[in-house]
């Protein structure tokens, strides 16, 4: 476990989270006023890569939380690598739970699709098309709709869910061979670990969908048969592993955004003060901001990487979009009885 407000956090190789130094920035936050005992450490586990898009936002949070609860709350980071996970760098979902429940953790951050086991609803949050932009989706996932999901988790697990961080951005399409219109994806087997919205988007574009382990993908894509992988620009290290071959062809589709979860143990925040829960929340979010700007960084500067070393990237037109938008609109129906309309296009 590693206190936060280290004077550096970096990754110094791929998949491995360091955090260095050892001026502990969180403490100068601690009134003097403040005994140990009046202190309490707050746990999160960072359970997924890409874990270099929580840099600032381990230290904001770290600040906020601090600052709202005047001192009462420090925050302290644990990563897979200490939990064992050295290998592959993410934790399954269910383990993230496990260790919330079991009070190893008091806070953690995992996938929305993967929570989605055990909370549906949030799969709502893959209906295609769903977001036009970062921007709007920022107003959407901070919003009453937004808010609305997260109270549903607490309903349905041990949890409290916090704020919407994302990880990933919006998915594209990475293929062995272009995809530069509606019509190509006929036939085409793409690996998905979307969960069934995913997949029924994938099949309404014509495509194959091919179900994917979402902490191993790396290693259970089968090359000769998998034609795409359903991925994101920052995750396509942590998903493809050495499958380089998919990058070849990035189609910018955006059909979706792959986001991720701060959750709080059901013990840990049940403990708090209405005071403390507020802060909590109030942190949490202002640190989620801040990991969402700098993902799509990441995703941005993968992209131009990609390029630069020969990558072909697909737009697509204005005409064929819509044509992928018509396509996908039976999948609000198919779903319409599980969520309901709240999220109809």
């Amino acid at each position: 476990m590693t206190s936060v407000g280290v004077s550096a956090w970096i990754k110094p190789a791929i998949f491995s989270l360091v955090i260095i130094g050892s001026v502990l920035f969180a403490y100068q936050y601690v009134p003097a006023s403040k005994s140990p005992s009046q202190v309490q450490h707050v746990r999160w586990l960072i359970s997924h890569q890409p874990t270099d898009v929580f840099t600032r936002a381990v230290q904001v949070f770290s600040r906020e939380l601090s600052r709202l609860s005047d001192g009462r709350l420090i925050l302290d980071i644990v990563t897979p690598e200490e939990l064992g996970y050295a290998d592959t760098g993410d934790i399954p979902n269910a383990d993230v739970l496990r260790y919330l429940n079991d009070g190893r953790v008091e806070l953690a951050t995992t996938y929305t699709v993967g929570l989605g086991q055990d909370d549906p609803a949030l799969w709502s949050l893959n209906l295609p098309f769903r977001f036009s932009d970062y921007a709007s989706a920022g107003q959407i996932l901070d919003g009453a709709s937004g808010m609305q999901l997260l109270d549903t988790v607490e309903s349905t697990t041990d949890t409290h869910a916090l704020a919407f961080t994302m990880s990933g951005g919006f998915r594209v399409i990475a293929s062995k061979s272009p995809l530069e219109n509606l019509a190509a994806f006929k036939g085409k087997r793409i690996a998905t670990s979307g969960g069934p919205v995913a997949q029924a988007t994938l099949t309404a574009l014509g495509a194959i969908p091919v179900p994917t382990d979402l902490e191993s993908a790396a290693r259970s894509i089968d090359e000769r048969s998998v034609d795409a992988v359903e991925t994101t620009y920052s995750r396509l290290s942590a998903v493809l592993g050495s499958n380089n071959q998919y990058t070849k062809n990035i189609a910018e589709t955006y059909h979706s955004l792959f986001l991720t979860v701060i959750l709080a143990s059901d013990s840990f925040y049940t403990s708090l003060s209405v005071g403390d829960q507020k802060s909590l929340r109030e942190a949490a979010l202002v640190a989620a901001q801040v990991e969402r700007e700098d993902s799509v960084s990441l995703g941005e500067q993968t992209k131009a990487s990609l390029e630069a070393r020969g990558s072909a990237i697909s737009t697509f037109t204005t005409q064929d979009r819509q044509a992928m938008r018509d396509a996908t609109r039976k999948v609000y129906s198919e779903f319409e009885s599980t969520y309901g309309t709240q999220f109809s296009r």
